[in-house]
């Protein structure tokens, strides 16, 4: 529809509508309970087309209630998502861009800002990633959370507990703060890897065996087997809430990420940034919500602007998201539709800095994702260091525990090749080498040993971070480097890092899928000489969205930590 023509049509439709004001009844404020339910795909429900019945409450809830069919989120990993979920940022914003990272305390959270209107704010998790000294807990009044994670001491909890938690949560409310709203929120652990973890009677003793990874039948069985325990489960502590709380409930169900069970070369995990793990089913259902289905796109970013508009508050700080609720008047008004025009709204999913290295663009049907793992199969160790060809600019280092620590921090969307000489204060001096991807990726299994000076060229990509580590301090010498976007010449050496990337997987180019017509993203039609629009549409979503960090009164502590990533 042309500029003009969609002008005068507008022009007619404002000049058609007749306004009228009348008074709008005072509501009591809903209670709101967001649940969570860890590594649930969407495409495991029946509700979202699955064949077999895995969830019959929570199908039950999407028919009653608006469901959301095409729902993504911004980073498919624990932490960073459910940090995503609590706020309404991107991953840039609020810190937690891995697994163990700490919550921005600038952020503004949900429960923050619905207990500053009055709500009683409770929460429930399941992992102590989630937990208070990860600053999750913050904008609640009660919370729970499991013993921090030491090596050998699983400290995950599961739905029978999580219920039991949450139920006691719901009593205080009803005892204490009975005539104010409850907001609640509920993590389930419980479909995570190893399938049937919560199972008493299982032996999971082989559950990482490759041989066991690879029983894909067994294990989407076992997977299945997990939501219909966590689904189970929810009936449960819904029935008991709707006893406790009554009918005045708002109930969303999402997750933080899907999951691979033999999809893409995977046996089980959520490694990639594909349809399965980014995917996840957001379902809301309440008084003043209608029901039916929404086939626009939205992201699990736009969930907390949206509680809060329900129950009449605001996140302080700007967000990402949009409201749910507007999204769907927009999908069915004719005149809503056309004032935004026929652009579909574009969506950033990032890939754990720490594991995977791509990113992708998801406009309509269309996933571009674009692979930087391929890059790290470029290496080149020399020592001692060639009299060529010798790198130029300087490098400060860091002394730190009894190490020194040189670091390039580079922030470009596409690779780039660290070349580091780093020649000691004797030529007498014996050392070893360790380069790393912070916060703590090794290039080489072992530290490389080196006498009098050394020369290494390693690869990065997009949000890396490169740390030379030099031991011990006395051989502290003088460090150079140099950036460049093509390969030095002899860079042919393997690192074991590109090795550890091949275990997982490893994409020999950029992909583009139409998941209406291949919706198990298995045809990649990227054209040969690829898509020059999409890279350029990627590159801009990727760049603004780093900027604006830059923009953000971020602490410093937040700033290190993103700027050890590289986004910084």
């Amino acid at each position: 529809m042309s500029v003009i023509i969609r002008s005068l049509l507008i022009i007619f439709a404002i000049s058609s509508v007749v306004v009228f004001v009348s008074a709008v009844p005072v509501r009591t404020p809903p209670s709101i309970i967001l649940i969570s339910i860890d590594t649930l795909r969407a495409d495991h429900l029946a509700s979202y087309g699955y064949p077999r019945q895995t969830s019959p409450f929570i199908d039950s809830v999407a028919g009653r209630g608006l469901l959301f069919e095409r729902a993504l989120v911004p980073q498919p990993q624990t932490s960073p998502s459910h940090a995503s979920l609590l706020t309404g940022v991107t991953p840039w914003k609020h810190g937690v861009l891995t697994n163990g990272f700490v919550m921005s305390s600038s952020v503004d959270t949900l429960g923050s800002s619905l207990r500053r209107v009055g709500y009683d704010t409770a929460g429930v998790v399941a992992v102590s990633h989630l937990g208070s000294s990860r600053g999750f807990a913050r904008g609640f009044d009660h919370f729970s959370e499991p013993q921090p994670y030491t090596r050998g001491n699983d400290t995950r909890r599961d739905a029978d507990v999580i219920n039991a938690e949450a139920k006691g949560m719901i009593d205080a409310h009803v005892r204490g703060r009975g005539g104010s709203p409850m907001f609640l929120f509920v993590h389930y652990f419980d479909c995570h890897y190893p399938y049937r973890w919560w199972d008493k009677t299982q032996d999971l003793s082989h559950a990482y065996d490759p041989d066991e990874l690879k029983q894909t039948a067994k294990q989407i069985q076992r997977y299945d087997d997990g939501i219909e325990w966590v689904d189970k489960h929810l009936a449960a502590l819904m029935k008991y809430a709707r006893t406790k709380l009554g009918d005045n409930v708002i109930l969303v169900i999402t997750a933080d990420h899907g999951e691979q069970i033999g999809d893409h070369d995977l046996p089980v995990g959520h490694a990639d940034i594909y349809r399965e793990t980014a995917r996840v089913p957001v379902i809301m259902a309440g008084p003043g919500i209608g029901a039916g289905r929404v086939e626009t796109g939205v992201s699990t970013l736009d969930i907390p602007l949206t509680l809060a508009r329900l129950a009449g508050t605001h996140l302080r700080n700007a967000v990402d998201g949009v409201d749910l609720l507007r999204t769907v008047e927009t999908e069915k008004s004719w005149l809503s539709r056309l004032f935004s025009g026929d652009e579909e709204r574009s969506f950033l999913v990032t890939g754990t800095p720490t594991y995977t290295r791509s990113i992708a663009l998801v406009k309509g049907s269309m996933w571009y994702i674009k692979n930087f793992d391929q890059a790290y199969r470029y290496a080149h160790v020399q020592t001692p260091a060639p009299a060529e060809k010798k790198p130029m600019k300087k490098l400060q280092g860091r002394n730190i525990e009894r190490q020194m620590n040189y670091t390039v921090d580079i922030r470009q969307y596409r690779p780039f090749w660290v070349t580091f000489e780093h020649v000691t204060s004797s030529p007498a001096c014996a050392a070893t080498a360790v380069l790393t991807i912070d916060p703590g990726i090794n290039y080489y299994r072992e530290p490389v040993p080196f006498k009098g000076s050394i020369r290494v060229t390693v690869p990065a990509a997009r949000l890396d971070s490169v740390t030379l580590t030099v031991t011990p301090t006395n051989c502290a010498g003088v460090t150079q480097y140099n950036v460049s976007r093509e390969p030095p010449s002899g860079t042919t050496d393997t690192p074991d890092f590109f090795n550890q990337l091949v275990a997982r997987r490893m994409r020999s180019g950029d992909e583009l899928y139409d998941v209406h017509e291949d919706p198990l993203m298995r045809r990649n039609v990227l054209p040969k000489d690829g898509n020059r629009s999409l890279d350029l549409g990627l590159q801009s979503l990727f760049e603004s969205n780093v900027r604006r960090v830059a923009e953000q009164k971020v602490p410093p502590e937040q700033l290190q930590a993103l700027r050890a990533l590289g986004y910084l």
